[in-house]
């Protein structure tokens, strides 16, 4: 079974009822609008926060863009498509490489992995001005070498570029394969030299058969994600999807700049969304934990089989960080206490902005 998503084909339903699905695909694709309608019912689970919109206005929700962060805390990779199988709990290879400070090394085990706070990484969280210079490329490229690194016989490849040179210049590391041990040496080499603190390039569960003890497994389990809401509300499972609504953000920028700015704004990426999705009510999204987000598939000449619906359970609110203080993408702005400046400007959600879902 497959289902296909397109951003402004398909509308986001809400719902209380979920089904596992085999194989489901997600599009972003320039198309109109359709007249899916729109169900809605209460949740059975109960959740803490109980945040009621006046007017709820779900049935014209759509996605609009799709991101991937390949290692925790660089920058994302737009994706024009996402697919999703069965054992899939997130994006491909999203937040699947980590940089893990050396003298943490001893609270991670790639066999048996846990949940390990953001402190113990060199990410945005512990070093945002830095890694905000970096611009990062990931692509997964399919091989015929059935003695290479990935057991899915890929290389999955990492370059990354001096922000303000461009990728026009000549890249600070890379093209680099993370499926291979030695591509995640050098990578935590480059790392060290340029925060000046020993890590580690981590990654969970080998392949541990006999035949391939060295290769990178062929199932991405392990996220090293910001939050612990996978493990705390997914049976302990790490993995989860991160969404943001677009209209939360203006409002949010539009409180702290003013209406008028047209220098000065937030953007939806500076919040390290796997999902943005717009035409839902400012804060609306709050009202949707404990609820399944049904993606319906449209009908149009993009089809190339039959589609079944696509859903996410939201499990619970993003509650910000230093991580999200600097904008690579505007660092004019400087750096923004983030979590203050929602507690202040939105005192009746405190430091949150995002949800975090996990896959039904």
């Amino acid at each position: 079974m497959t289902g296909v998503l397109y951003p402004t084909l398909n509308k986001l339903n809400i719902s209380s009822f979920s089904r596992q699905l085999a194989l489901y695909l997600i599009y972003i694709l320039p198309i109109t609008p359709s007249s899916h309608s729109l169900s809605s019912s209460k949740s059975s689970i109960t959740m803490g926060y109980t945040f009621q919109p006046d007017r709820k206005a779900y049935d014209g929700m759509r996605v609009t863009s799709l991101h991937r962060y390949a290692i925790k805390g660089l920058s994302a990779d737009s994706m024009s498509s996402v697919k999703l199988n069965e054992r899939d709990g997130t994006f491909e290879d999203d937040r699947r490489f980590a940089l893990l400070y050396d003298t943490s090394g001893d609270a991670f085990d790639g066999e048996d992995p846990s949940w390990l706070h953001k402190e113990n990484f060199l990410c945005a969280f512990t070093a945002p001005e830095l890694l905000a210079n970096l611009d990062t490329e990931y692509r997964v490229e399919t091989t015929d070498d059935d003695n290479g690194c990935d057991a899915n016989n890929a290389r999955r490849v990492l370059t990354i570029w001096d922000r303000k040179l461009g990728r026009s210049s000549s890249p600070l590391l890379g093209p680099i394969d993370l499926a291979c041990s030695l591509g995640r040496e050098k990578t935590a080499q480059y790392f060290t030299n340029l925060c000046g603190r020993k890590v580690q390039c981590v990654v969970a569960n080998f392949n541990n058969d006999k035949s391939s003890a060295s290769r990178l497994s062929n199932v991405h389990s392990h996220q090293f994600g910001n939050t612990s809401s996978g493990v705390k509300n997914n049976n302990g499972d790490t993995r989860t999807i991160h969404i943001i609504n677009e209209n939360t953000v203006r409002q949010f920028s539009e409180a702290i700049y003013g209406k008028e700015s047209d220098s000065k704004y937030l953007t939806s990426t500076r919040f390290r969304p796997n999902i943005i999705v717009d035409n839902l009510e400012p804060w609306a999204e709050f009202d949707l934990i404990g609820k399944v987000i049904e993606a319906i598939p449209g009908k149009s000449k993009y089809d190339t089989q039959d589609t079944t619906p696509l859903r996410f359970r939201i499990v619970s609110r993003t509650v910000r960080c230093a991580g999200v203080g600097v904008d690579p993408l505007h660092p004019e702005l400087g750096i923004l206490d983030i979590p203050n400046l929602l507690s202040k400007h939105f005192p009746q959600h405190g430091p949150y902005l995002g949800v975090y879902a996990i896959l039904e």
